[in-house]
This record gives structure tokens, C-alpha cells and sequence, in this order.
């Protein structure tokens, strides 16, 4: 029995089993999600033909087309024009096949984004720790008000962000727990099933992941070695109703991209011009020696800002600010509190003497110096790969040489005890995908262990892969 067969008369009962003013298409679609789910249809299986499948179930073709875009909108298929459709699973299910949700010590990890971890770190944390000890009065865990954060905490936020150009003010800004914590909130305040966001063809997974949460339909954009493309943003913007974009415009994860101030200025003008909100996240912003321009500080009223401690200052200082629109700002307060209450108040105080105490801007600084040098390490050994690189960031996107494919050199280099990241985690849907894999430069291991790293990722590119490997 062919797998259309099989499928289709599975599917038929739902189909058949429709009554009065329910639609098929949904039913088709919960029965085709529940194969996948169930692992009747496991990932990458082909689906059959959409004209087969309404053919088979007497239904039309238009009802098959309905239920594979549902389908592809909450990322259990992806259909490639001119190929088919196949069986893609959830993001959300599968990013720990990409990216290693647990520590292997014996692998060099390369997978997770993020800092470089030196001694002035367990320095500097064992110092405020030992301070906060000694503090009589501690409402930092006591205290479960306001659920904006404390006013001194959202203080230093506004002095964080003012650092990095971005204009903001404490009433209407919230503390989270980091930077993706924030764009989710800006997300879950602006937009519901069947609202389009635009965002870069390849962007952080947990843009992709909010969108299979939040049911919305998430579109990419062209991109350029300097980010999204204003041209395309402004196609979209003029053909279809578009209630937000979310970008990262200093550092894309992964490309490493940067906007000019240029490209910064064209695309709040479009967004301006057509009324839709920005979600800047600028995790990453601290890092670059040049300060940015915010594309939110260019339309606060359109705009989301956010940032957080992770990527610059420490790995766990998950503190993270959110500055809004301020007519929304008591919409995203609402969802702050269903959703986790308010951030964790004893990490939001270490940041915020860190702040105010200038811990936190020697530790940037203290970090750039270390990814500096480690990307002058990766530019020796691997230089002629390098696609995306930037001296302050914590990661690179390299190019996977013509004759191997990306998911084949992930899995050979990790059979040699390396993590990388191949690029579909970061693939918005219809997408084209790059052959690159995305190398990540805080790997915790001592510096002749990273460059001894970087030589054997040098060794497999310059290698053929086996003519058995199918796996």
C-alpha cells in the first residue's frame, strides 16, 4: 500500500466525518497533525500531491491548498515549490537536534550564542553576592511589586538603553527575564491567529517558535551582507496588511549583519508610513565598538525596543528591558503578569548595581577584547569560509564548501565532538536555505583548545564526505 493510499484513507474519515457548518479543511488538517504528531508520518516524509489528496477525498483543491498552508503556518510541513511537501515537525520540538539544550563535556560547543567566560566574571559575581549578603533590607526577595519591575531597577534600564542611543523613560518600560522574554511580550501585545509578521528570511528560532505559539503567520525578507532589504519590507508593506516587523539590526543571529544608519533611517520611514510597529531586539548592541542608531528611537510610537544583560555582561544575568509605545504600555504590563508575574527581581538588582556602579560596562568591554581575539583566531584558520563576522560578536556564519551539504558536515563534525548550528533553526518558511552552518565563538574551553577546534571544522570542509554517508 502506497503512502497516499495509507494517508488518504485516514484522512477520509475526517473528512467524511464533517457536519453542518464545519470545515473541512480544518478537520484534514487536525487529522494530518495528528499523523505527524503520532509519528504515523514521521520528518521528511513526503505528503502526496494536493490533487491527489482531493481526487482521493472527493473534496476540492482549494480545501487540500487551505489545509497544507495551515499546515506550513504552524510549522509541521514546509512545501518547497517545484518539489513537494514534507514533513517538517515543530521548531520548537526539534531546535535541541541543532542547538545542544545540555552540556556534553566532551564536545566543543559551538552551538549555544553566547559570551566568552573569563575570571573577572566569577570575580565580579562572587563580589556582589558577598554584598548583597551583607544588605539588611532585601526586597529583592520579598517584594512582588510592581509588576513593571522595581522603579530603581527600571531606572537603571533607562540608563542602560540610554547607552546604547536609545531614548526611554521608567514609566514605560518594563524589566524582563532577558531579551527574549521581552520580544515575546511585545508579540503576544500586538498580534494573534492570522496576523502577519515580517521579519528576516533567517532570524532567531525563538521568533520562529513565538510565531507556532502565537499562531500568527510569519513571512521573511530579503537580506544582504547589511540585513533586511527596505525595498522588499516596503513590497510587503504595500501588498498585503502587515501588523508588525521584527528585526535584529546590529548583529543578526546568524548572519552577524549590521545595519547602516541608513538602511536603520529607510526602514522607520516605511514602517512609519504604513503604520506598522517595530520590534527592534538588540541583544547584541552593547558589543560593537560604534554605538548604533536604534531604529526605535527613530519612531517611538511605532516601536519595541529590546535588550538584555545576557549577551554582553553575563550569561546568566537573564535581565533583560523592554521599552514600548506608552499607549501600549499597560497592554504588555497585562500580559507581563499572566505570563510570568514580573521579572526575577534578585537578578534584576545585580544588574542594576552593575549598572550603576560601572561592573557592567567593564565587562563589555572586557568581552569585546575576548571575541576580538578569538575572531582573529577564527579568520587564521578559517577565514576563506567566513561569511558573516564581525570582531565584537559572539558568533560566525561560515560557508559549508560546494561538495559537502550543511546537515552532513554538522554530523561529521559531530562525531569528532564538535557543535555547530546548521541554518534551519533560523529558516523562516518558503525561505531559501543557505549552505552554511552558524559557529558560535564563546565555546567554554580554553584558547588552545579553541583553536584546535577550529583546525579540525578546517580539516572536514577541505575533506570529501563519504560516498556512504546517507544517514
Amino acid at each position: 500500500m502506497s503512502m497516499t493510499q495509507r494517508t488518504s484513507r485516514a484522512w477520509r474519515d475526517a473528512v467524511d466525518s464533517v457536519h453542518g457548518v464545519e470545515s473541512k479543511y480544518k478537520r484534514l488538517v487536525k487529522a494530518i497533525a495528528g499523523e505527524i504528531e503520532s509519528a504515523v508520518l514521521v520528518y521528511g516524509a513526503r505528503l502526496p500531491p494536493q490533487r491527489e489528496v482531493a481526487a482521493e477525498l472527493g473534496i476540492s483543491v482549494q480545501t487540500v491548498t487551505n489545509a497544507y498552508k495551515e499546515l506550513e503556518r504552524q510549522g509541521l510541513i514546509r512545501c518547497e515549490v517545484g518539489r513537494g511537501s514534507f514533513v517538517a515537525g515543530r521548531l520548537t520540538d526539534r531546535v535541541s537536534n541543532y542547538i545542544l539544550d545540555t552540556t556534553e563535556r566532551e564536545v566543543v560547543d559551538f552551538s549555544i550564542a553566547r559570551m566568552v567566560h573569563t575570571p573577572e566574571h566569577d570575580e565580579a559575581w562572587r563580589k556582589v553576592c558577598a554584598t548583597l549578603a551583607g544588605v539588611e533590607d532585601q526586597p529583592w526577595i520579598r517584594a512582588f511589586r510592581p509588576i513593571a519591575g522595581f522603579e530603581r531597577h527600571r531606572h537603571a534600564g533607562v540608563a542602560w538603553l540610554e547607552s546604547l542611543n536609545m531614548p526611554a523613560h521608567a514609566d514605560s518600560l518594563l524589566v524582563t527575564n532577558g531579551a527574549a522574554h521581552g520580544i515575546f511580550l511585545a508579540l503576544a501585545s500586538l498580534v494573534g491567529p492570522g496576523d502577519t509578521v515580517l521579519c528576516e528570511s533567517l532570524t532567531d528560532h525563538g521568533v520562529i517558535g513565538s510565531a507556532n505559539v502565537l499562531g500568527f503567520t510569519l513571512k521573511g525578507l530579503e537580506i544582504d551582507e547589511h540585513g533586511l532589504r527596505p525595498e522588499h519590507f516596503e513590497e510587503m508593506c504595500d501588498s498585503e496588511r502587515v501588523s508588525a516587523l521584527v528585526c535584529t539590526p546590529t548583529l543578526n543571529n546568524p548572519t552577524v549583519s549590521v545595519m547602516t544608519d541608513s538602511r536603520r533611517r529607510a526602514i522607520a520611514r516605511i514602517a512609519e508610513r504604513y503604520g506598522v510597529y517595530v520590534i527592534e531586539d538588540d541583544v547584541y548592541g552593547a558589543l560593537p565598538e560604534k554605538t548604533y542608531t536604534p531604529i526605535a528611537s527613530l519612531i517611538p510610537e511605532l516601536a519595541f525596543y529590546c535588550t538584555s544583560m545576557t549577551k554582553s555582561v553575563l550569561t546568566g544575568l537573564r535581565t533583560g528591558y523592554l521599552a514600548m509605545p506608552r499607549r501600549l504600555a499597560l497592554r504588555c504590563e497585562s500580559v507581563l503578569r499572566v505570563s510570568s508575574w514580573m521579572a526575577t527581581t534578585v537578578i534584576a538588582e545585580v544588574a542594576t548595581r552593575w549598572i550603576t556602579d560601572g561592573t557592567a560596562r567593564r565587562l563589555v568591554e572586557l568581552q569585546r577584547a575576548r571575541l576580538a581575539a578569538r575572531h582573529a583566531v577564527l579568520t587564521a584558520v578559517l577565514g576563506k569560509y567566513v561569511l558573516g563576522s564581525h570582531p565584537n560578536a559572539v558568533s560566525a556564519w561560515l560557508r559549508v564548501p560546494d561538495h559537502w551539504q550543511a546537515d552532513r558536515v554538522v554530523r561529521e563534525l559531530r562525531n569528532r565532538q564538535i557543535a555547530v548550528t546548521s541554518p534551519d533553526p533560523f529558516l523562516v518558511s518558503g525561505a531559501e536555505r543557505p549552505n552554511a552552518v552558524r559557529l558560535c565563538l564563546g565555546a567554554d574551553v580554553s584558547e588552545p583548545a579553541f583553536e584546535a577546534a577550529l583546525g579540525v571544522i578546517a580539516e572536514v570542509f577541505e575533506q570529501f564526505p563519504h560516498v556512504h554517508d546517507f544517514l
